[in-house]
């Protein structure tokens, strides 16, 4: 008997083995350098839920085809039958017969190879929703990547202005002990750090809660802080839209998804057409006799013809909703193409308003910059009182803060572009 030492023991044992199995998803990030957007897309593609589970669909698809397929096959079987008739004989019929059987359906009307069509079809359906949620999986990776920067970059922003509102503190207060300043200009500047200190508390939440936000979209577990790398500023040149809009509809995963319907719809339809047919089957059976058998070996070859005479409509009424569905494809597949013709529209025009953003921005932290330096040279040389100086901190601040946003949403919306494009970001 085992001993209750024995067994935590081997428990124990058991958990400590296991361990880098549980752990072995996060342990195939790089932890010894700074990730890139390729290196966290990549990890996601491969170890997020979503993209897993479609991956399992299309092997469910694969089976499926291959089962239609098997159709068409040959059939092995081996039986064994005891025999027993109750009677006082000596026949050598009596006790048990084994056989080996060979059957194949040779035609069946059109069945296994509307059948093969359809899963073949399901199967290319299954492909383009594994497109669609690599695609999907990228982009989100991409925005909570940039949501990243841009959180860490705003929280800095939000340091750097406590820490040049606590310098210019001093700077009042030393003017005030010298008698160069009066005691109420201080009031200003201890108002700005208090807000100073508030925005960089906000700040600092929104990155931790963009860090977990990427670890969760890239399939990770809260943990700690990823070291990722920032990137160069994005080009303004920017395709056409008409471009955009033909190569949308010439590499969107939807497209060849709903072709892939309509050729499965359509071949349900087919199905459904052959069973108000007469169907003709040809087959044919080869056994042998094993270990007692009656016979040693036989063969047959069958020909039929079937007609459903009456079902009540219901195979009248399976046409006419499979011919539905193959119409409801269609419809929908010319307002898909309408709706990325719209997609495609307002994600064009969405980047080509954040570059011009971006440039505005730019020059708005140039001449904010300036402004402060100008104020903080007067109110050296008592020209300005300390709420000039405060208020140009702040635009400052704020021009700083708008030019960061504008930057990496930029990169997000090149990147909605390119999805809306059908370009695979991975």
């Amino acid at each position: 008997m085992v001993s209750k030492k024995g067994l935590l023991a081997g428990l124990m044992f058991a958990l400590v083995c296991a361990a880098p199995l549980f752990a072995s998803d996060a342990a195939n990030l790089p932890s010894d350098r700074t990730l890139s957007l390729s290196d966290c897309i990549g990890y996601a593609l491969a170890h997020h839920g979503s993209v897993l589970s479609a991956k399992q669909d299309i092997k469910s698809g694969s089976a499926n085809t291959t089962q239609a397929r098997a159709g068409y096959m040959p059939k092995l079987s081996v039986g064994s039958y005891y025999n027993n008739n109750g009677q006082n004989t000596n026949s050598s019929y009596d006790g048990i017969q084994h056989s080996l059987q060979i059957t194949e359906t040779l035609y069946d009307g059109g069945r296994t190879q509307t059948a093969i069509r359809q899963a073949k079809s399901n199967e290319q359906v299954l492909a383009t929703q594994l497109d669609l949620a690599q695609q999907d999986r990228a982009l989100k990776v991409t925005e909570a990547y940039f949501g990243a920067l841009k959180a860490k970059h705003l929280a800095d922003i939000a340091l750097q202005t406590v820490t040049q509102s606590e310098e210019q503190l001093k700077l009042i207060k030393a003017r005030i002990d010298a008698g160069d300043a009066a005691q109420v200009d201080v009031f200003p500047v201890e108002v700005q750090l208090a807000n100073a200190r508030l925005t960089k508390i906000q700040r600092d939440n929104n990155a931790r809660m963009a860090w977990n936000s990427l670890r969760n979209t890239m399939g990770l577990p809260n943990g700690p802080e990823l070291k990722i790398e920032d990137v160069q500023e994005p080009s303004a040149d920017t395709p056409s839209l008409e471009s955009c809009i033909e190569s949308a509809l010439a590499n969107r995963p939807e497209v060849a998804k709903t072709s892939a319907q309509i050729e499965s719809a359509e071949a349900a339809l087919a199905q459904a057409r052959i069973e108000t047919l007469p169907v003709p089957t040809v087959g044919a059976s080869y056994g042998i006799g094993l270990g007692g058998a009656s016979y040693s070996n036989q063969w047959s070859v069958g020909i039929g013809l079937s007609l459903n005479l009456f079902d009540g409509g219901a195979a009248k009424a399976a046409v006419d909703s499979n011919k539905a569905k193959v119409d409801s494809v269609k419809l929908l597949t010319e307002q898909m193409k309408k709706d990325i013709t719209t997609d495609v529209e307002q994600s064009y025009l969405n980047l080509t308003s954040s570059l011009e953003q971006l440039t505005a921005s730019k020059s708005n932290v140039t001449l904010a910059q300036k402004n402060l330096e100008v104020a903080k040279a007067k109110y050296q040389q008592g020209l300005a009182i300390p709420l000039e100086i405060t208020t140009a901190q702040t635009s400052y601040s704020e021009a700083l803060a708008n030019n960061a946003q504008s930057l990496y949403n930029s990169y997000i919306a090149r990147a909605q572009l390119d999805k809306a494009m059908g370009k695979k970001g991975y």
